[in-house]
């Protein structure tokens, strides 16, 4: 159970790794809401998005201004890379709704309104994802308390 390991894990992109090192710190340290943050991240990226989406519900839910301040080059946020290489991989099938379900959750990281686009096209491949629906009532609620 290292923190300081899973973080260089994390650092290093080196997703499965990580996840293993943060998920034994976080589940003694679940207050940790930056090991939330990476958590989140290591889940997308090791293809357990079920998981990656009920922390980032559980994080949205309580805080989402952890995500929306958070500062890619500060806090070594891997995700506008990530979001980069989602995009332009042309092995990736974009016409599922676990793509934009994946890019719903990094977008959050630098755009709440690309985050919102990116899960209102999961929900119209899959309209049936209860956490989907649960985390866009967040998202919306967010940007109409911004607007304001």
């Amino acid at each position: 159970m290292s923190l300081m390991l899973g973080n260089q894990y994390f650092m290093a992109r080196k997703y499965n790794e990580a996840l293993k090192e943060l998920a034994e710190y976080f589940n003694h340290n679940s207050h940790d809401k930056s090991t939330h943050r990476k958590l989140i991240i290591c889940y997308a990226m090791s293809g357990k998005l079920n998981s990656a989406l009920n922390l980032f519900l559980s994080l949205v839910s309580t805080d989402i201004d952890f995500i929306l301040e958070a500062d890619p080059i500060q806090d070594d946020c891997p995700c506008p890379e990530i979001v980069y290489d989602l995009e332009n991989d042309i092995n990736y099938d974009k016409d599922s709704s676990a793509y934009y379900k994946n890019l719903g959750v990094l977008w959050l990281y630098c755009d709440l309104n690309k985050s919102i686009e990116k899960f209102e096209k999961a929900m119209e491949l899959d309209n049936n994802d209860p956490t989907v629906k649960s985390i866009l009532t967040h998202l919306k609620a967010k940007k109409s308390s911004i607007k304001k």
